[in-house]
């Protein structure tokens, strides 16, 4: 079984571990979030021959050559000796400019910082040694924040502080932008329907005002799934709808959104498709929309992140 030296120690890296669950069950400290490769808290450094396929995904040509990867991705096939990376140097500040509840358990947060982004695409943000990731509902070109919508857990690691205790001036800092999930300008009379659960529909709206404003001359239409049969963002949803010709939208029961796409977007040959939601909810709508006669290279989609372990099921903020 490969080694992995760290910080003058080795460890045995046992078949099918993750150099950070290596890391972990032997008590070491490093900084980690989602454990699937999306928050990039787990970055550290090797040779770069040394390293194996599918752990540096994401990261920029300039982080992979020096031999920056994912820890929480990588599972050795031969002995490591690895290196911090300083997380520091990679985080921006952000100053919070707003902070109010969109509804009992809807945060909107907004933070004015120096960082080009897109509609759609997702932060790290950080407090601490604690990092989640939440995506972008605010649109470069029309707003002068980054606004994220965030699902406020009662055990929440992030959520719930960014809920009871971050106010209005404070420093934050995040990683990012990352991830494609955001307009594409290249076909501008292709339908697009966007189809999100819960704090999904953050990145949705921002991708629908993104396509309003580039002057989307075919129809966009957003379906909302929920637990019941309203969204907290139905007042946004509402005034976009006013304001946007081109723009319509609906809200679904979660359980009832197959049989509303079936009922109501029986072809959707040709059209674009975004999803956004938790894992099995994207799962089950692509392949909704497939049978329905949507290209897969049409269909665009964005997962939550569960970031919380099975030995640390109180911190369950799932938002991205």
């Amino acid at each position: 079984m490969p080694a992995i030296y760290y910080q003058e120690c080795s460890y045995t890296n046992a078949d099918n571990e993750s150099v950070l669950d290596t890391l972990l069950k032997h008590n070491v400290a490093i900084p980690y979030g989602c454990r699937a490769g999306a928050c990039q808290a787990c970055i550290l450094q090797a040779e770069p021959k040394l390293i194996p396929e599918d752990c540096q995904q994401g990261l920029s040509a300039e982080q992979t050559r020096q031999g920056y990867f994912l820890a929480c991705r990588c599972i050795p096939d031969q002995d490591m000796q690895l290196q911090q990376v300083d997380l520091q140097a990679q985080k921006i500040p952000a100053t919070v400019s707003e902070s109010f509840l969109l509804d009992e358990h809807t945060l909107c947060l907004r933070l004015n910082c120096r960082l080009r982004w897109r509609a759609g695409q997702y932060i790290t943000l950080w407090i601490n040694n604690t990092a989640r990731c939440y995506s972008i509902a605010s649109v470069a070109r029309l707003d002068p924040f980054i606004e994220l919508h965030i699902r406020v857990y009662p055990n929440g690691a992030l959520s719930k502080p960014l809920s009871d205790t971050v106010k209005v001036g404070d420093s934050l800092q995040l990683q990012g932008p990352l991830g494609r999930f955001f307009y594409l300008q290249d076909h501008a009379e292709q339908k697009l329907l966007l189809i999100g659960a819960g704090t999904g529909i953050a990145p949705l709206i921002g991708i629908a005002r993104d396509a309003v404003d580039h002057q989307h001359t075919a129809n966009i239409h957003l379906l909302a799934a929920a637990k019941t049969d309203t969204s907290y963002a139905e007042p946004s949803l509402t005034a976009l709808q006013n304001s946007a010709p081109t723009f319509t939208y609906q809200t679904s029961d979660i359980d009832n959104i197959e049989k509303t796409l079936s009922t109501e977007f029986s072809n959707l040959r040709g059209q674009k498709i975004y999803i956004c939601g938790g894992d099995e909810f994207v799962k089950s709508i692509r392949k909704k929309c497939f049978m329905l006669g949507a290209s897969p290279r049409n269909i665009i989609t964005e997962e939550f992140i569960n970031f919380a372990s099975k030995a640390d099921v109180a911190s369950s903020d799932t938002d991205l």
